[in-house]
């Protein structure tokens, strides 16, 4: 999640929810500004977090938020193509423990609800970033 845990590559390619189907989950959440915000704003609230952002101390901000926001519009079956790396080499050697998965999930969670993304939305999205755990969060 944390590389899920991303802006400049939707603004510049001026994606919007009418380039995805009107019944996709990109659509429902909002499209590109919800999904621009709802990145940014995790982010910031990780990074901000003294809980939360020891795996962030090297991290490229600006760059982490436009691949979390290319990751969470594909995702969600929006116009766009992740061309980050995968869960396991971006978080390979960063020893994240369960409870900051869990933490950050928590983060995802109040942001989407800020944003004004719906229950259902909110828990279709959870629902294909959980599969990450596995891949995130040291063994």
């Amino acid at each position: 999640v944390y590389a899920l845990l991303a802006i400049a590559c939707l603004a510049s390619q001026s994606v919007t929810a009418a380039d995805a189907p009107a019944d996709s989950l990109y659509a429902r959440m909002g499209g590109a500004t919800v999904v621009a915000a709802v990145s940014n704003d995790l982010i910031d609230r990780t990074v901000g977090d003294a809980q939360l952002k020891r795996s962030f101390d090297k991290v490229d901000i600006p760059r982490l938020k436009n691949l979390l926001t290319e990751q969470l519009c594909f995702l969600a079956g929006g116009p766009c193509t992740y061309s980050g790396d995968s869960m396991v080499e971006v978080h390979a050697g960063l020893n994240i423990r369960q409870d900051e998965f869990y933490g950050m999930v928590e983060v995802l969670r109040e942001v989407l609800s800020k944003q004004g993304v719906a229950t259902r939305e909110r828990n279709e999205l959870l629902a294909l970033l959980a599969p990450m755990k596995r891949d995130v969060v040291t063994r």
